[in-house]
């Protein structure tokens, strides 16, 4: 078995000393690759270290989550391309984007947030051209918005990959027409789904990937469980059935397609 896990938070293991473990349980389910994604400048010395201890097995994305907006962000930022240098460098910028999720009930308030994400989210674009970098979007309730601000940087949508995809099927097809990808999670095997599982199909295998957005959204049979990255299996095997495909055949694909866009070796 050959699967990849795109996305994956596994500061939240390690903080409970579960990390080896969790690595081991992943081995085991046929997964060699897991990319590990920041959310915070906080996150990014810890997130390297993790890397650096687990070369060719978990790489790392840097970034800002629009949801860990500070004052300090942009001072962070002038340091994002120092970790370019050297080995284990990051695989892509992320996750970055918009979420208008929980914004406050306070139009002026929100309205002063959303243009704050835009600005980061714009900065951390420029800055994933600079570097030749693909990005790892976050688009909570805010899909359009974040392809607009994408075509106005001018930016190369083979590039992105818009993680645990939540929009709906006429956003993923202006996605994928614009050369855009998303990667999908344990939700598309939620019963209440059917929209997500559509998405999937319609994007296609050429592009497809699959991620845990561990230790959030685990798949059925495990909904009671903390995700982890073994737990990818779960979800692959699932979309397996709907692309009429074997899970070893499906893994091979989700994870050439992860190799190719994140620039694996």
């Amino acid at each position: 078995m050959n699967l990849t896990d795109t996305h994956s938070h596994l500061d939240y293991f390690q903080k409970r000393g579960m990390l080896d473990s969790i690595v081991a349980n992943a081995k085991a389910e046929g997964v060699n690759r897991i990319i590990n994604v920041s959310a915070s400048p906080d996150d990014w010395n810890n997130y390297e270290k993790i890397s650096k201890q687990h070369v060719g097995f978990i790489d790392w994305a840097i970034g800002i989550h629009p949801s860990d907006i500070d004052e300090n962000s942009d001072l962070a930022l002038d340091a994002l391309a120092s970790y370019f240098i050297g080995p284990n460098a990051p695989v892509a910028i992320g996750e970055i984007g918009l979420d208008y999720h929980f914004l406050p009930k306070d139009k002026l308030q929100a309205e002063e947030i959303i243009t704050r994400q835009k600005e980061i989210f714009r900065r951390q674009i420029r800055l994933a051209i600079d570097l030749n970098a693909p990005i790892c979007v976050h688009a909570r309730d805010s899909v359009d918005d974040t392809i607009k601000i994408m075509t106005e940087e001018d930016f190369d949508f083979s590039r992105a990959v818009f993680h645990c995809f939540a929009g709906n099927l006429e956003q993923i097809k202006h996605l994928n027409s614009r050369g855009g990808r998303a990667s999908f999670t344990g939700i598309i095997t939620y019963p209440n789904a059917e929209e997500m599982r559509q998405c999937m199909l319609t994007q296609g295998l050429e592009t497809v990937m699959f991620e845990t957005d561990c230790p959030y959204l685990a798949p059925v049979p495990m909904r009671k469980n903390v995700n982890e990255p073994a737990f990818v299996a779960h979800t692959i095997d699932f979309a397996a059935k709907l692309f009429d495909i074997s899970k070893e055949e499906l893994g091979e694909i989700s994870t050439k397609n992860a190799y190719e866009f994140f620039n694996l070796k």
